[in-house]
Formats: C-alpha cells, structure tokens, sequence
C-alpha cells in the first residue's frame, strides 16, 4: 500500500513537472500521397488554411485556390483568384464573381474529402502555408498523381 502512494506520488510529480515545460495541441495538418511513389509528405497549417496555385495552361496566367481545413478533416473551397478569363477558369453562378483591382475573384463553398491532382510540368504548381510556399515538384516528379487531404495531430510543445 505504501509502495503504491509513493508510485503514485512519484507520477504526479512527473506529469506536473512535464506540464510545467510543455503542453499538447491538436494541431491541422495537409497530407501529400504520391499515389506512384507511395510516399506521404505531412505539412503542419497552423492558420488552418492553404491556396493551391498554379499556372493556367491555356491563359498562362496564375491561378489561386483558397482552402479551409475543417474540424471534420474535409476541406472547403472558399475563394479562386486569377487574372484572365478563358477556357477553363473557373465560373460559379452560385457564389460570387467580382473584379478586385484586375484580379478575378469566385467565392465559393465546396466541401472535398481529398484532392487528386497531377503535378504539372509547368513551373508555379505549389501549395502556400503560412506563407510557405512548397513547389510541388520538390517532393514529387513532374506528372506524379498527388492526392492531398487533411487532418488533425496531436503534438507536444514546449512553452516558451
């Protein structure tokens, strides 16, 4: 009996000592599967949102996607940005389509499971986190299918 208070003593002191430095946190990630080369690249999003952008093959122009990460580990689609219209650029009758300062803007709201995009060989194609932004093709080849979803981690962080 007096074995078990000391062990249970000792424990509290551990974890109070533990949480004194540091705390855990549910944190969003953005997975990255390379559906050919089997690999997955884990990016932690602390804002909770991303832009895929890449460059319109047609109009050669830059096109920006807005996501949201969601509780439920989904994603929505909130906004796209681009700067010429043509075939292909995104229209939606439902949302909003506004001109702000020569930039195209669609508001919107599509919830997805998981984006399957190929990685095109035209330069631009990145994902931006945070203000980070990581090409696509600096972890995977040119044309690899990529098939990017979200979900949430549990991490341990030390207190500044």
């Amino acid at each position: 009996m007096k074995k078990q208070k000391g062990l249970c003593l000792l424990l509290i002191t551990i974890l109070a000592v533990f949480f004194t430095y540091f705390r855990v946190e549910r944190e969003k990630v953005l997975i990255i599967y390379n559906e050919y080369k089997k690999t997955t690249t884990v990016l932690p999003v602390k804002s909770g949102e991303f832009t895929l952008t890449f460059v319109h093959s047609i109009e050669r122009t830059p096109v920006y996607e807005l996501y949201r990460i969601n509780d439920d580990s989904t994603v929505t689609l909130k906004e796209t940005r681009f700067y010429s219209l043509g075939t292909g650029l995104p229209f939606n009758p439902s949302g909003t389509f506004k001109n702000v300062n020569g930039q195209f803007v669609v508001t919107q709201s599509r919830t997805l499971e998981k984006i399957p995009l190929w990685v095109s060989p035209l330069p631009g194609h990145a994902v931006i986190i945070d203000g980070r932004r990581i090409n696509f093709t600096d972890i995977a080849e040119s044309e690899d299918l990529l098939t990017i979803s979200a979900a949430h981690r549990w991490v341990i962080k030390k207190i500044k």
